[in-house]
């Protein structure tokens, strides 16, 4: 699809939801379809447009990946510019996230969030072979803080890393998790 010739048979209200799915995309904000009730309106808009989106993505070096089965859409530089690299802790915490939504999501119930206090994420990483000594309140802030300044998780502002505080695991980390260990096995 060529972006020069499809994008001007738009109608204005769907430039403006492409202008707006673009900057999301660029941001670097992974589009879900959202809760039953709460669907994204940006990710339909993905779906139905996924041609016209990669097609102006590519102008740039970007390419759009959406996939239908893991139910996530992504913008990623072609290059591999713009990635971001976690430190072995934030790596190992994003691991210990992943198994508890996982856990979580395997259990019947109506909520569809996940959390975990901070004191319970310090036994499961502890229990994965981190020594205690390495989980210092200002170690975990720092990693949770950049956890969630890339929307992986959610903290309460002023967050401190004090046992009781909670930590609300996104959904969006058991597609992205998967979608790395695929990429890994794929190279």
């Amino acid at each position: 699809m060529d972006f020069c010739t499809e994008y001007p048979k738009l109608e204005p209200a769907k430039q403006e939801q492409f202008k707006s799915v673009i900057t999301r995309l660029l941001s670097g904000h992974v589009l879900t379809p959202g809760a039953a009730l709460q669907p994204d309106p940006d990710w339909r808009f993905a779906e139905k447009y996924d041609g016209l989106i990669d097609s102006y993505l590519r102008l740039g070096g970007w390419r759009l990946e959406l996939d239908p089965v893991l139910r996530l859409c992504r913008a990623v530089h072609m290059l591999g510019r713009q990635r971001v690299q976690f430190s072995k802790m934030e790596s190992l915490i994003l691991c210990v996230f992943r198994l508890v939504y996982h856990e979580e999501m395997q259990r019947v119930g109506e909520e569809e969030s996940c959390e975990l206090t901070v004191g319970q994420l310090r036994e499961r990483v502890v229990q994965a072979g981190k020594p205690l000594s390495a989980l210092s309140r200002t170690a975990l802030t720092y990693a949770l803080r950049r956890l969630a300044r890339h929307e992986l998780v959610v903290i309460d502002r002023g967050f401190s890393a004090a046992d009781d505080e909670r930590i609300v695991i996104q959904p969006v980390i058991d597609p992205l998790a998967e979608m790395a260990t695929l990429a890994k096995l794929a190279t």
